[in-house]
């Protein structure tokens, strides 16, 4: 009976662990990013082999030709203002994604690690990183939806919409989601415009994956984080109240919180460069997006383009909730981590044994070294980060207004 209680426990834990995974692993495993175990089949191998050249293929099939259509194409810095966005986003989100390829050891030292906590911690640890599972969960659809949304909407809805366009010397033309220059190849005959068009929906969807997969998985990290810093500061409490107990016991006690914060530190540091990369180019991303982003919506504002308006509107509004999820995660982790700091120098260290007391100087020491997320080793990510972004991206924007 014992053991049949014990098999359904795990159990339970295996699928709570999987919940709390939901969106991180599917989103990975499209992009061909997801650490495979050891006894996967041979055509889950292959497909993590070619997935990676495909999905490289149509990032490049749009970065390279909106790259020369500004350079050799387009006319007037107007119209360069306007594809900068979509090319830079672009050329980020590749970025990223050759990270999240680089990274996949690190991944799955990181999974294997957050599958132990979840399935040996205890009740109460594993409440904490349901909670914290959660709030990802939530942050995680919200970017996806309005990712999607808008996303698709600017590559198939606003080109679509604006139908065929009669240039001057009275020839037609049929836009296509991004901007195209191909010397050698005519876009605009059939089936040239069909294949391109397809294949650059598909780019768009890959973009946009990615964006996503490495918002799930630095939430992942983070949040999970948090909570491991919540149960430190729960054992520490823990120490003081139980006080009365041998000196063992409390030497064993003080061993554990030890050892779990460099647990801790050596979890964080096997995603430096996820965590780190992926927020510094996202942070950068956003500032210069959500400057030509405004820009483009005065553009559509000026047009009395209703369709581009919505979607610009949806896209900024997207790519600033990001920046501020992102930073309002680096906060979480910053509090979590000062209130540990701040638990350790209020403990009531004088009900402690006499002997066992100059063990605190070891843990506050420890504590005084914070244990927060920072943008490329460059900038601590906070709120106060979101409203440096803010000012950037409307610097930004002003300067555009006025240049143009």
């Amino acid at each position: 009976m014992i053991k049949t209680e014990e098999v359904s426990s795990k159990e339970e834990r295996e699928r709570n662990l999987k919940q709390s995974l939901r969106y991180v692993e599917p989103l990975l495993m499209v992009l061909g990013a997801w650490p495979l175990p050891p006894e996967s089949s041979l055509c889950m191998k292959i497909f993590q082999r070619v997935i990676p050249v495909i999905s490289i293929f149509l990032a490049l099939f749009v970065i390279c030709p909106i790259f020369f259509y500004i350079i050799f194409k387009a006319r007037g810095t107007r119209r360069q203002m306007e594809l900068l966005s979509a090319f830079i986003n672009s050329l980020i989100q590749l970025i990223k994604y050759i990270i999240m390829l680089n990274s996949m050891n690190d991944i799955r030292t990181l999974l294997n690690e957050i599958k132990n906590d979840w399935l040996y911690g205890t009740e109460e640890n594993r409440r904490l990183f349901r909670e914290n599972a959660k709030i990802g969960d939530r942050v995680v659809s919200i970017v996806a939806i309005t990712m999607y949304f808008g996303g698709l909407c600017y590559r198939t809805i606003l080109p679509l919409s604006r139908g065929r366009i009669i240039l001057p010397d009275n020839t037609t033309i049929r836009l296509l989601p991004s901007s195209t220059y191909l010397p050698f190849i005519n876009e605009q005959i059939t089936p040239n415009y069909e294949i391109i068009f397809v294949l650059q929906v598909l780019s768009g969807l890959f973009i946009y994956t990615v964006f996503i997969g490495a918002i799930a998985i630095m939430m992942m990290i983070c949040l999970h984080t948090c909570s491991l810093l919540r149960i430190l500061t729960g054992k520490l409490m823990d120490l003081i109240d139980k006080s009365n107990t041998s000196e063992e016991i409390i030497q064993e006690k003080i061993a554990n919180i030890v050892e779990y914060h460099r647990k801790i530190k050596k979890f964080l540091s096997n995603g430096q460069l996820l965590s780190e990369y992926i927020s510094f180019f996202e942070l950068l991303n956003g500032t210069i997006i959500i400057g030509l982003l405004g820009y483009c919506v005065l553009l559509e504002w000026e047009s009395h383009n209703t369709v581009g308006l919505v979607v610009y509107i949806t896209l900024l509004t997207t790519f600033t909730f990001t920046s501020y999820t992102i930073c309002s995660i680096g906060q979480l982790l910053l509090d979590e981590s000062n209130n540990f700091a701040r638990t350790c120098v209020t403990l009531d260290w004088y009900r402690l044994p006499v002997r066992k007391t100059r063990y605190m100087i070891m843990i506050i020491f420890m504590s005084s070294d914070p244990i927060k997320l920072t943008a490329g080793k460059v900038i601590d990510v906070s709120l106060s980060t979101f409203g440096d972004i803010m000012k950037g991206a409307m610097g930004y924007l002003n300067m555009l207004r006025k240049v143009n």
